[in-house]
């Protein structure tokens, strides 16, 4: 028995003498409940709706007064009023309102003399769950509109909202498709580059570099140039086997495939200096393990891949506008299933792209070229 205690006695000092080990295990699940309890399931709010009333008489301003009142109450949406109908459709395919409610001018008139009044409810349908959220929002504020109008006019015609989905049906399972292909490329990124230094250190290859002419330019740059393309090839792969399960396609011709390839290299490059940058100090290939862990899930899950962002806290909502994950995502979206819209893609193009630059150059700057 005191053999044994010995042993453990050891052990347990061991494991004192990495205090990042200990942290980490009390760390890391505070940081998933608080990421996977608000990222998956929230309630619905702030979903941007701009409205066109062509309308001023007082069923239009009764049907926005109620729209406001959903806004005010439970928040489902957030009305952005517009006074051209293009203008209103160019911010539905760059992704800037979720949804656009266009009021004909008939619509009082025809509701007064008892015709049936439409109103046009356009949904950016790539993202379902938001979309289905604003037709029911919209639909629920015509009960109030007509208890409304009933008290004085009792020929009222009958409204309705008619929705249209912007672009063809993507159903929950393509939806998928861009989050799994990021996170093929997070996972590539893990399993490459980084890890690959650590290993060497772990194993002594390292200390080859440094009787050689090799700057830490060299050393960095090579590692994450192979670690791309193995990303890239991988997560190539992920992407055909999706397509072929799904029935999905890439729209666009050639340019939409060209616009493909450089988002998935992009962020391929961009998520493998992030981690070369991280873990470039690292000499043990424990510290990649608790690492992997802890950055798929604060990076995935805030990213909208599974489920709106319009969910998530506002804390959150935050953190995910500097997460490269939700503008690689939300590239790919724009790319896959708005008709090769490569103009809805451009921003978070420019994102990935300041981001991958800052990370190379830092990743480099901050790598360790010593034992």
């Amino acid at each position: 028995m005191r053999k044994t205690l010995a042993v453990m006695e050891r052990d347990l000092l061991r494991i004192l003498r990495n205090p990042a080990s200990v942290f980490s295990a009390v760390l890391l699940p505070v940081v998933y409940l608080l990421i996977l309890g608000n990222s998956l399931n929230g309630p619905l709010t702030g979903l941007r709706l701009g409205v066109v009333s062509e309308d001023q008489g007082p069923q239009a301003r009764a049907l926005l007064g109620a729209l406001q009142a959903i806004q005010n109450g439970p928040g489902t949406v957030v009305l952005v009023p517009l006074h051209d109908p293009v203008r209103g459709f160019r911010l539905l395919h760059d992704g800037a309102i979720s949804g656009l409610l266009v009021v004909p001018s008939t619509f009082s008139r025809d509701l007064s003399q008892g015709v049936a009044a439409s109103a046009g409810l356009y949904v950016d349908n790539v993202d379902a769950i938001a979309a289905t959220a604003i037709e029911g929002a919209v639909q629920s504020a015509l009960p109030e509109l007509l208890a409304k109008q009933v008290r004085f006019e009792l020929h009222l015609g009958q409204a309705e909202i008619r929705a249209q989905e912007l672009y063809p049906r993507v159903d929950y399972d393509t939806s998928l498709i861009p989050g799994v292909v990021v996170m093929s490329l997070f996972f590539g990124s893990m399993l490459s580059g980084a890890f690959n230094l650590i290993m060497d250190r772990f194993m002594g290859v390292h200390e080859s570099y440094l009787s050689t002419p090799l700057r830490k330019m060299d050393i960095n740059l090579g590692i994450l140039l192979s670690g791309t393309l193995a990303t890239f090839v991988s997560s190539s792969l992920v992407l055909v086997i999706g397509f072929l399960i799904t029935g999905a396609r890439v729209h666009g011709g050639l340019g939409g495939y060209a616009a493909l390839v450089g988002v998935m290299i992009l962020t391929g490059l961009g998520l493998l200096a992030m981690t070369m940058l991280i873990m470039g100090r690292a000499g043990h290939p424990r510290i990649a393990g608790v690492l992997n862990g802890f950055l798929s899930v604060i990076l995935f899950f805030p990213s909208g891949a599974l489920y709106p962002l319009a969910s998530f806290p506002r804390w959150l909502r935050a953190f995910a506008q500097f997460d490269p994950e939700t503008h690689a995502v939300a590239a790919l979206k724009a790319i896959l299933f708005r008709g090769g819209d490569l103009a809805a893609a451009g921003t978070h193009v420019a994102f990935l792209a300041v981001f991958t630059a800052a990370m190379l150059l830092i990743s480099t700057v901050t790598m360790k070229r010593t034992l």
